[in-house]
């Protein structure tokens, strides 16, 4: 059995102490696994101390693997490790190792020692194989580990109890468990009542709007609204737009409703809503939260999912309707629907390539969140974009440049209003130079400023 050794370190904006705390709490795992690489929690037992188990299913290419893991070796503040009771590998042991540099830095340093079956038969190929994974992995998980203590370093020094609508789409499914190794505690709103016994659910009755166990949030300090239909799920006939107003409109005005029934409704609502508010713009329009909104269905509907928060506004609650851009992660969104294309040398530019995107990077989707939850001074209307919009032409050029792929191929204006109608009209002929203004303004240092530094991250390049 030949034994194998693959070693990467990090430097951490925090002490050693919080970072092995940011480890010991629930989302961790979830918070280091990439969005390409599906991985399934299919039962934990403890976290990640002494004997603390916990078993996952992932899939490689078209086979489904199943890893059975154990921990062993805790020394709080200085270890843990975990090693492989069943799984693909004839071998396994991760031990993270975590090195004090000075009260306010340290260091972690990963090392992975495993073997394979017929390693002798597969030889080189696989090892390539395996550390080129290992490599991409690594890359994207110290830096998530980096920017999320950076965050929760800089925001996160008051722990909150906060409600998260929306949980399962791309934003909401990074949010839970980024929040929770921050220390903050988090409710999710869900319609099912398959089991009434998740201590971390609400439970909503859609038929009569209302929650189904509302003794669990007279304490909630905060609500992150994020629910609502996929707005590029489906060409958009009638009974589509009817379904995308009801999961906004109608849906946050009955939630605002019911939250303000309970005994002691949350100080802070935050709430989605995109800057499509402002219509199809020209690219030298530059466009502060104060600008004028436009016109068309994207425009009508977020002017009215926004108007739909008054109700809590005027109430006295702290009300932020971040405006989000294009959200760049390949858990979902634009890169994600791009990234095959241009892997198979088939991307290029929409219509004429001049019109402007603006851009979010996951990572800053989830800074300027915490950011509105914990800044009292945010309220309002906030661009939740990158502070440089780029031209599709660009962002395509680029994009193809990250993956080493041409940019050949342009789709004509008429293709697109052929495949997808208004949709594509208003969401890839149409285009906003939006600025982040109040963001900047009030102290929020963008992590990905530039597009370059998303597409590296998001891609584990």
């Amino acid at each position: 059995m030949s034994l194998r050794t693959f070693i990467r370190s990090c430097h951490l904006p925090v002490s050693v102490e919080k970072a092995f705390q940011w480890h010991e709490r629930m989302g961790a795992l979830e918070r280091m696994t990439p969005p390409w690489m599906p991985v399934e929690i299919v039962n934990r037992l403890g976290g990640i101390r002494n004997d603390d188990l916990i078993s996952l299913k992932t899939k490689v290419a078209f086979a489904s693997l199943k890893f059975s893991m154990r921990h062993q070796n805790y020394i709080e503040n200085k270890q843990f490790e975990d090693i492989q009771v069943k799984g693909p590998f004839q071998s396994w042991k991760h031990t993270h190792l975590f090195e004090k540099i000075d009260e306010k830095k340290s260091k972690i340093i990963d090392t992975i020692e495993y073997s394979l079956p017929l390693d002798s038969l597969l030889g080189i190929f696989t090892k390539k194989f395996i550390e080129d994974k290992l490599n991409r992995l690594f890359t994207y998980r110290h830096r998530t580990l980096k920017n999320d203590l950076f965050l929760h370093e800089k925001y996160s020094q008051k722990k909150l109890k906060i409600l998260i609508t929306g949980s399962s789409g791309l934003v909401g499914s990074s949010l839970v468990p980024f929040l929770k190794t921050g220390g903050h505690t988090v409710l999710r709103l869900v319609r099912s009542t398959v089991s009434l016994n998740e201590s971390d659910c609400i439970y909503w009755n859609p038929i009569e709007k209302k929650f189904i166990n509302p003794e669990l949030l007279d304490d909630v300090q905060a609500v992150v609204h994020l629910a609502g239909e996929n707005i590029a799920a489906a060409k958009w006939s009638n009974e589509r737009k009817q379904i995308l107003k009801a999961s906004r409109i109608d849906f946050t005005k009955d939630l605002c409703q019911a939250l303000l029934k309970l005994s002691h409704p949350p100080k802070t609502f935050i709430a989605a809503s995109g800057i499509g508010i402002f219509g199809s713009r020209d690219y030298d329009d530059i466009l502060h939260e104060d600008s004028k909104l436009g016109e068309g269905f994207l425009a009508q509907l977020a002017k009215d999912w926004e108007e739909s928060c008054l109700v809590a506004a005027h109430a006295g609650m702290r009300v932020v309707n971040l405006r989000f851009g294009s959200i760049l992660s390949m858990g979902g969104g634009v890169l994600k629907k791009m990234h095959t294309p241009y892997r198979l040398y088939l991307g290029g530019v929409f219509g004429t390539g001049r019109q402007m995107l603006s851009w979010i990077s996951i990572t800053d989707v989830l800074g300027l969140i915490l950011f509105s939850l914990t800044n009292e001074s945010i309220v309002g209307a906030v661009n939740a974009v990158a502070p440089q919009a780029v031209t599709n032409e660009q962002f395509s050029d680029l994009l193809a440049q990250t993956l080493d792929r041409p940019s050949s191929v342009r789709i004509p204006e008429i293709v697109v209003e052929a495949l997808f109608g208004e949709m594509g009209r208003e969401l890839l002929l149409s285009g906003q130079h939006a600025k982040p203004m109040k963001a900047t303004k009030n102290g929020y240092v963008f992590l990905h400023a530039h597009l370059h530094d998303a597409f590296t991250y998001c891609l584990g390049i």
